[in-house]
């Protein structure tokens, strides 16, 4: 039996539980935004690699706040990507020297 390749997005897709391909676009344009957002945020761009944990981490948390339904679990997404966005941030690695 040959290796399975998981990409970032289906690995997304998984926390998201989306079995189907009908979100595909959204999903990807969501991605693009947690990237750009991340940039805004401060974060230097050739450090936002959905290969590195953390990252890759906060960009699934921005995904499933932004595809979440209930008003309680969006506010627990937002409240947990705002916190990994600014610990991002404010890290050496990740963030702009001041």
């Amino acid at each position: 039996m040959g290796d399975i390749t998981v990409t970032f997005f289906d690995d997304v897709k998984v926390a998201l539980r989306i079995t189907h391909n009908k979100l595909n676009n959204e999903l990807q344009a969501t991605i693009d935004s947690a990237k750009a957002e991340m940039e805004r945020a401060g974060i230097v761009k050739s450090t936002i690699l959905d290969t590195d944990k953390l990252v890759a981490t906060a960009i699934k948390t921005y995904c499933q706040y932004m595809f979440a339904s209930d008003d309680k679990v969006k506010e627990g997404y937002f409240i947990s990507w705002s916190y990994q966005l600014d610990n991002l941030r404010k890290s050496k690695n990740y963030g702009y020297e001041v």
